[in-house]
């Protein structure tokens, strides 16, 4: 018997394959695959060439980010596909850039 969480990712998964790849699908992949906690932390931005930039609340919330990084990209190719998301970058927010 397979569990409801697991028949849920497989719908999601079979749904999202149907759909053209958009920022926008990227983006619920990461809400669905880093689940509810990180995803509330983070903002995301995705682009063509594969990479997800991640911006974390805080340098704390980015080293849990970090530490989950192999889970969250394994979940993200289950539910998008080996090609979709090459790369996590993972930013803390509260760092402005130059």
């Amino acid at each position: 018997m397979q569990s409801v969480r697991d028949t849920a990712t497989s719908v999601l998964r079979t749904l999202l394959h149907d759909q053209p790849t958009t920022a926008a699908k990227v983006t619920f992949a990461w809400n669905i695959a880093a689940g509810a906690t990180l995803s509330r932390v983070t903002e995301c931005t995705w682009s063509e060439n594969g990479t997800l930039l991640v911006q974390a609340r805080d340098a704390n919330w980015r080293r849990e980010i970090q530490r989950a990084r192999p889970v969250i990209a394994e979940r993200m190719q289950y539910l998008l596909g080996q090609d979709v998301v090459r790369t996590i970058v993972i930013r803390d927010g509260s760092v402005k850039e130059k």
